[in-house]
């Protein structure tokens, strides 16, 4: 059969290719071509003629440069073998049922090996300090490094580079952390506030809904890691969106939420409107505060408020975290300001948004320099189960597509989730990618604390309901290692719930925080008439001034003829006034742009087609017809200018609404557009619509003056 060098990758990957066939093949193609199957000799002389910079890292390192013994390359397929599909058989569900199968790919024989081998040594290819090892101890530490408590994808992504960085941090440490006493009894106290929040709240609040973290109180631990571990990376703001479960907790022992605030909001009739915003559930709302992390760097973090619509705030995120990055004068390095989004198992795989905003990554205007998605995998949505659920091994296989490494870890595993966590901070930062970690975890009561799970899920609840707390789980390991006395944690423990019995006792007297950024960035105050009439009239020699500007041609640029044409009549518009040419309604548009701009103020537009416009009548991009090098004339009117974007987007409503959204909220002095192809596109975007823009003020305070084109 005919392999392309491209395709040779994926075949590698996919286990259909042997690779000690493959060595054995090249070995004799190096004697003399004619030693080898005419298949096996077209693919080596395309390799050879492509040059050694192009040939695919993995023949590179597993055929070209085999060691003069032919057990190493079946080492070397082996190993790739648990670096590729170790995560297949890593123990990271605490709800186990059944005991899983090995999986085929990591299977002895299909790895070339026979059971009498496992004695006999091998080449250890840098995996221990000692050259060889029995086959079998070889294949104790890949285990032990791929198949325990954390699982990883990482391979086949089109990034060696990324590959050999992971490779070089999890293997010498067999994939396990080394925490000294303080970091382990910080993990214990983040797990203290996660647990006994939720069950203060239990205990008050006797059949309210929460969405509690109960069965995935790891979730607090991790993200005080991320910022803890952000900041020394250049990381001062975060951006997080999240649904229902655990907003509570994260609320109050993340954002620093006070408790009696929270409290308050239980007590039926206590909404306070004029901060909080009118008609919307307590674990719907966004907060906003300045906290520092565990080693006293200032962050600031922003939890937008979001609808029932489990995924729509992502793309609201990532517009809020990219005007950010514009603001600060980082959306090219992209270092400073870092998106966080919170997924639930059955909403990551089952709503198409989520593709829509990945599909952001790396396209101009859009990418924010990589999300860290954390996925609070109860392995349940709703009632609905995993198998009903979506078509995939992983809900989150939608990482994949765009080359994004995923931690799959066990919230019963306290510090692999914490070493998961810092390696996924690290990879975004020094990448730039997006990174995954699939926190597998259990929902300890049904989907509200109202609703019975054992109608739909009997076993499941049976297993659940004997389980130990993640806490107890940790507290008495640490009890066992000798790092802190019972009698010690029991009176930590007593003083944090008498602080939660204070603050219950204080409810009615806290002070709410707004929704919002700094005060600097409200849209306007509230004692301004939206209603007022404005002058928004310009001089008429300023109009003329930014005609001509946006009618210049730089020299050298190859405009197309018909546009040279336009150009001239648009010209003549501003120059000579209505009875030569009338403004037509392309130019007035772009003359509205450009007097803003001339004043300072930012200008940002996007939607498909936008640069040229459907109907060809903006033309705010210019194309040079030889060079196809682009000139955006209100990009160049004068020194000082207010900045300008125009994008094309991708094809998509629902997600760039969203993140047209909240750029505005997040720079709310830019005039920030949206426009629809045609009018009735803005349907597949409703949700946005609907949730955000017509109710954002009512429910959360949340002021936008995104402008819609239909």
């Amino acid at each position: 059969n005919k392999v392309s060098v491209m395709d040779l990758n994926q075949l590698i990957d996919s286990g259909c290719l042997n690779l000690s066939a493959m060595e054995d093949a090249y070995a004799r193609y190096q004697q003399n071509p004619e030693n080898v199957d005419p298949s096996w000799r077209t693919l080596f002389s395309q390799l050879d003629a492509a040059g050694k910079t192009q040939r695919v890292k993995r023949l590179e390192s597993s055929c070209t440069e085999v060691a003069p013994n032919h057990e190493d390359g079946r080492i070397r397929h082996l190993i790739d073998a648990y670096r590729t599909y170790g995560h297949l058989s890593a123990k990271v569900n605490p709800i186990t049922i059944q005991v899983s199968e090995e999986p085929y790919q990591l299977g002895l024989e299909v790895l070339g090996f026979s059971e009498q081998e496992l004695t006999q040594n091998f080449p250890t290819c840098g995996l221990f300090r000692k050259k060889q090892a029995p086959l079998r101890d070889i294949i104790n530490v890949l285990k032990s490094t791929y198949s325990n408590k954390i699982g990883v994808e990482y391979m086949g992504l089109g990034n060696p580079t990324l590959e050999k960085w992971l490779q070089e941090r999890i293997e010498p440490t067999h994939f396990r952390p080394e925490l000294s006493v303080d970091q382990k009894k910080l993990i214990l106290h983040y797990l203290n506030k996660s647990e006994l929040f939720e069950s203060f709240l239990h205990l008050k609040y006797v059949g309210q809904k929460r969405f509690s973290l109960e069965g995935a109180e790891t979730l607090i631990p991790m993200l005080a890691t991320i910022f803890d571990i952000g900041a020394p990376l250049g990381i001062d703001e975060y951006v997080l969106g999240m649904a229902h479960r655990g907003r509570l907790n994260v609320l109050s022992n993340i954002l620093d939420k006070s408790y009696a605030e929270i409290f308050s909001e239980f007590d039926e009739g206590y909404v306070p409107i004029s901060v909080e915003g009118s008609g919307d559930v307590k674990y719907h709302k966004g907060f906003y505060s300045e906290v520092k992390t565990v080693h006293g760097q200032d962050i600031k973090l922003t939890l937008t408020p979001n609808p029932s619509h489990l995924e729509a705030v992502d793309g609201v995120v990532e517009g809020q975290v990219y005007a950010r990055q514009v603001s600060l004068g980082d959306d090219k390095n992209k270092v400073k300001v870092l998106p966080l989004l919170i997924h639930g198992d059955a909403a990551i795989s089952g709503q198409g948004i989520v593709y829509e905003v990945m599909q952001f990554c790396n396209l101009e205007g859009y990418a924010t320099g990589g999300t860290i998605h954390l996925v609070i995998n109860n392995q349940i949505g709703f009632t609905t189960v995993p198998k009903d659920g979506r078509s995939t091994t992983y809900c989150t296989d939608i990482a994949r597509i765009f080359g994004a490494p995923v931690f799959h870890v066990n919230a019963e595993d306290p510090e692999g989730c914490i070493y998961a966590t810092k390696l996924a901070v690290q990879l975004r930062q020094k990448f730039h990618c997006d990174v995954f970690i699939d926190l597998n975890c259990y929902r300890k009561y049904g989907h509200n604390e109202g609703d019975e799970p054992a109608y739909t899920q009997p076993l499941e609840y049976q297993q659940i309901r004997q389980k130990i707390t993640i806490r107890e789980i940790y507290r008495e390991s640490l009890i066992q290692q000798g790092v802190l006395e019972k009698s010690v944690m029991e009176a930590l423990e007593m003083e944090f719930k008498n602080n939660l019995q204070e603050a219950l006792n204080l409810k009615n007297l806290s002070s709410p925080k707004a929704v919002q950024y700094e005060e600097e960035h409200l849209f306007a105050s509230k004692n301004d008439d939206p209603f007022a009439h404005m002058l928004t009239g310009v001089p008429k020699q300023q109009l003329q001034e930014v005609g001509e500007r946006l009618c210049y041609i730089p020299e050298g640029f190859t405009a197309h003829p018909k546009l040279v044409s336009l150009l001239k009549d648009r010209l003549t518009m501003v120059k000579e006034g209505h009875e030569a040419k009338p403004i037509d309604w392309g130019m007035g548009e772009l003359l509205a742009y450009g007097t803003l701009l001339w004043t300072g103020i930012q200008v940002r537009l996007s939607g498909q087609d936008s640069c040229r416009g459907t109907f060809s009548h903006r033309h705010a991009m210019l194309m040079d017809q030889v060079k196809e090098q682009a000139y955006i004339p209100l990009q160049h009117l004068k020194e000082g200018q207010g900045r300008f974007d125009v994008f094309n987007s991708p094809l998509s409503e629902y997600a760039v609404l969203g993140f047209e959204l909240g750029y505005s909220i997040a720079n709310p002095k830019a005039l920030v557009i949206w426009e629809a192809q045609f009018g009735d596109f803005c349907n597949t975007a409703q949700v946005i619509i609907d949730q955000f823009i017509a109710a954002g003020e009512q429910k959360w305070a949340q002021k936008s003056g995104l402008t819609l084109f239909l």
